[in-house]
């Protein structure tokens, strides 16, 4: 479990996050909605230890890592969470096998061969068995997506954080990329949060849903009941409905 309390994160006196509290249950698939630059991505990168929070906590389980140094991030928690970046973050220098392997050098004591064993997997869990060989070049955006999820999914991480998935997708590869994401949630017992703009995407993969506002979480529900919510702010914000002058 992931709890965060009392987040706070400013940028030149610009209040970013303003008391974040949210928990990311073991095994859930927990999204997180908002409009732009309502500080999404700065919650998952404090939670990463990529940002220092200016206040509050972040409790992996049940470690405060607020705080942590370099080194003891790296050693009790990093290697229990993978990102999926929103643009997939391949090397173009790099085929796809190589792309993955990245992942695994944290896993030093790994052979060659168990690690091209690990590669295979990977890519067969997310249907691309076939393309070790191929540079990022020759990949279509949907198979991108699926190559960065492959990677991510290499060391077998308990937390897989997902930033806007299926941004720059038709609707039929976002299906996809929903699919499998709820499809690895399960198979391999991954505790997932998803930032996205994708309200149908969010409904279809998600456990919880809660809603970032002007740095606070505003409010959360069952994704199965996201219709039925009496939250005005979240409403209006599935619904499509805030006023230019709020977004």
């Amino acid at each position: 479990m992931i709890k965060v309390r009392d987040l706070h994160k400013s940028f030149n006196n610009h209040a970013v996050l303003n008391g974040v509290n949210l928990e990311l249950l073991d095994g859930e698939v927990l999204s997180i909605i908002g409009k732009s630059g309502t500080g999404k991505s700065v919650l998952i990168k404090s939670i990463l230890g990529l940002i220092e929070p200016d206040s509050g906590s972040v409790e992996v389980d049940g470690m405060e890592v607020v705080g942590m140094s370099e080194d003891q991030f790296n050693a009790k928690v990093r290697n229990n969470i993978s990102i999926v970046f929103q643009e997939g973050a391949l090397w173009d220098s790099m085929n796809v096998g190589e792309n993955i392997e990245l992942a695994l050098q944290i896993k030093k004591h790994l052979d060659p061969e168990e690690r091209e064993e690990i590669v295979i997997d990977s890519l067969r869990k997310v249907g691309l068995e076939n393309i070790r060989y191929v540079y990022p070049e020759e990949l279509s955006g949907g198979m991108m997506k699926r190559v960065a999820i492959a990677r991510a999914i290499a060391t077998r991480p308990k937390y897989l954080f997902y930033d806007e998935p299926t941004t720059g997708l038709d609707p039929v590869l976002s299906n996809v990329i929903n699919n499998l994401i709820k499809k690895l949630n399960a198979e391999l017992g991954i505790t997932t949060l998803i930032i996205s703009h994708d309200i149908k995407g969010v409904e279809t993969v998600s456990d919880r849903v809660a809603m970032l506002y002007e740095g606070k979480v505003v409010h959360t529900c069952n994704a199965k009941e996201m219709w039925q919510q009496e939250n005005k702010i979240f409403n209006d914000f599935i619904r499509g409905r805030m006023g230019i002058n709020e977004y």
